[in-house]
């Protein structure tokens, strides 16, 4: 996102280091704490909840609270379906870099951050300028944590088995 950012958006000229470090890093940090290490990880840790019947109501809550940005029908329904997908990657990227929440953390703050830094768009839905450099570091995020996985001779830990149900 930020390479995408340098070459095809301005600079956020208004943008303060409180702006920043609220903005990105805590909000990154906090979402991330509460969704995803506690909501989540709990359930799929835990309990025999799937990774899709653990991450549902966090992932609904987490859309929840984006959608105050939308204008409209149309924008409301966008940023919820961007926010639920995001949770769930941040949740796949958790559950697979073995429970580490820093990993989440981190690409979840860089990208509030890249979004702050340029004036990619004033929403979490982004145009689609903006939500190809979004879906280009997602893929990246993926293509990478899996390559890993493999290198080391790890299995993913979300499996099709384990989507709805799993055992303890």
């Amino acid at each position: 996102m930020f390479f995408g950012g340098l070459i095809f958006f301005e600079f956020n000229r208004e943008i303060s280091i409180s702006n920043v470090i609220a903005g990105s890093i805590v909000v990154g940090f906090v979402e991330e704490l509460f969704f995803r290490g506690f909501l989540f990880g709990q359930l799929f840790k835990y309990t025999k909840l799937g990774f899709i019947s653990s991450i549902i109501i966090g992932a609904i809550i987490f859309a929840i609270g984006h959608l105050y940005q939308s204008q409209d029908t149309l924008e409301l329904i966008g940023i919820f379906s961007i926010t639920f997908m995001g949770a769930i990657l941040f949740a796949w990227l958790f559950v697979e870099w073995n429970y580490n929440l820093w990993i989440p953390v981190f690409l979840h703050s860089l990208m509030n951050l890249a979004w702050h830094l340029f004036e990619m768009d004033d929403t979490a839905l982004g145009g689609m300028l903006s939500n190809l450099f979004r879906g280009f570091t997602i893929l990246l995020a993926i293509v990478f944590t899996i390559i890993y996985k493999k290198k080391r001779n790890q299995e993913l830990i979300v499996t099709k088995g384990k989507l709805i149900r799993k055992t303890v």
